[in-house]
């Protein structure tokens, strides 16, 4: 059995990391450097593309061990939110500054953030905050005033299959032809933890088997895809909310669009099934449920299906 790839690929130290820009490059630097963290910062970007592991590599670099972490889409009570005020008021022992990672931030309500700006100014001689976000319009914009914004891109397509392609040489993995790894790159971009994932799923004794039917059936966003249209309004809730996270979402819109033949072998509706799944995209950034988004829009395609 190989070793979990996105663990075993993921970044430890600064020069693992993969920059957009030489400016990023030269902040984290300073950061490892000079051993400190001099502001409040929100790294924001879709998911798995290495918010969390550039916050452990700070953490490894920095030898922080004065911090409190928390991933906000369990954590949202009053008491959670009492805790952090607690933690943060108090100034370190020893260290020269504290720090609170909050993650998924976006999902905090506006009292949460409204009451952690304050917070955030008032402790900052000693207490430093990261946020990340995978959806930087739901941050209130004062936090966003307060912290230096580090927005991580994903890598274009074909940087992603090269990145693909080399970890696979690098472990001795085979596959039959490079349209093998197109076609993982194609279901799971711009995520490359969980292209990474279903490459470990599907590696049988060093060889990468093609994602064919077979494949897809064990696909979480495949099986929505392959049955909403003969599912009734509770049993496709069920499903959506059993097989979508609110942080994957986004990528399922993305999923859709690289397969439409996959929702009907009719070429035809194509292009009216595309702008449903743009209009849904579009009001993905302005409604309060993007749950309940996601499953007009299902309805609305089958409904342009004729299923109903």
């Amino acid at each position: 059995m190989i070793e979990v790839l996105t663990e075993k690929y993921r970044p430890r130290k600064v020069d693992d990391l993969v920059f957009i820009n030489d400016d990023y490059e030269r902040k984290f630097r300073t950061w490892v450097s000079s051993k400190s963290l001099d502001t409040h910062v929100i790294f924001y970007g879709v998911p798995g593309t290495g918010k969390s592991s550039s916050i452990n590599v700070l953490l490894n670099e920095l030898g922080i061990q004065d911090f409190i972490r928390m991933n906000i889409s369990d954590k949202t009570s009053i008491d959670d939110m009492r805790k952090i005020i607690d933690y943060a008021s108090v100034p370190p022992m020893e260290a020269e500054f504290k720090l609170v990672i909050l993650e998924e931030f976006e999902r905090a309500s506006k009292q949460a953030q409204c009451s952690l700006k304050y917070v955030m100014e008032q402790f900052s001689g000693w207490c430093r905050f990261i946020l990340t976000t995978n959806d930087i319009s739901k941050i209130d914009d004062a936090i966003i005033s307060r912290c230096q914004l580090y927005h991580f891109n994903t890598l274009k397509f074909d940087e992603f299959v090269t990145r693909i392609v080399s970890i696979l040489t690098q472990e001795q993995i085979t596959f039959d032809d490079t349209d093998v790894i197109v076609k993982y790159v194609q279901t799971y971009y711009p995520d490359l933890r969980a292209c990474l994932n279903a490459i470990t799923q599907h590696t049988v004794e060093n060889h990468l088997i093609a994602m064919n039917d077979t494949n897809y059936s064990n696909d979480k966003f495949s099986k929505v895809v392959t049955s909403f249209q003969t599912l009734d309004i509770a049993s496709l809730k069920k499903m959506i909310t059993e097989y979508i996270s609110n942080e994957e979402i986004v990528l399922f819109y993305q999923f859709m669009y690289n397969h439409l033949d996959m929702i009907t072998t009719t070429q035809s509706l194509w292009d009216d099934i595309l702008l449903i799944i743009a209009d849904y995209l579009y009001k993905h950034e302005f409604v309060a449920y993007t749950d309940i988004n996601l499953v007009a829009c299902l309805i609305d395609i089958k409904k342009k299906l004729q299923v109903f």
